[in-house]
């Protein structure tokens, strides 16, 4: 469990905002964002505020406890993105609402969450067209 403390810095440190899709947690009321382990517990990740990250309910979902996807361009195994480690923008890009994996990680993040599946891209359609997405 999460001490309160911890919760709190990694949403500030994240801005309310998914560190993978980048969803602003305003922008999914129906669900509550998680704190989530970059490397699981299973794999010896610990609570440490270096291995969390936040994450919106379909991004935690679909990553689960992996470390790896395959790229979907070299079909070869790949790490996932690490907030942590990793600077977004040299990994994603947004075409509209769809996100596109910019690098072999970008990619292999993009397919094993689901990033691009066609409900999550109805939403941004959505956000986009209320003048909600992006957001500063």
């Amino acid at each position: 469990m999460i001490d309160l403390a911890t919760r709190q810095r990694v949403l500030r440190r994240a801005g309310r905002r998914c560190e993978y899709c980048r969803l602003h947690e305003d922008d999914d009321p129906l669900f509550t964002f998680h704190i989530e382990h970059i490397i699981a517990k299973q794999h010896g990740g610990t609570d440490v505020p270096s291995n969390l990250a936040l994450a919106c309910h379909q991004d935690n979902l679909h990553k689960g406890p992996n470390l790896t996807g395959i790229d979907p361009v070299t079909n070869k195994l790949t790490k996932l993105f690490n907030p942590r480690r990793h600077k977004w923008a040299r990994h994603f890009r947004w075409d509209g609402p769809t996100l596109v994996g910019r690098t072999a990680v970008g990619r292999a993040t993009v397919a094993v969450l689901g990033m691009n599946l066609s409900h999550r891209v109805t939403l941004r359609q959505e956000l986009i067209a209320a003048g909600r997405l992006p957001r500063p």
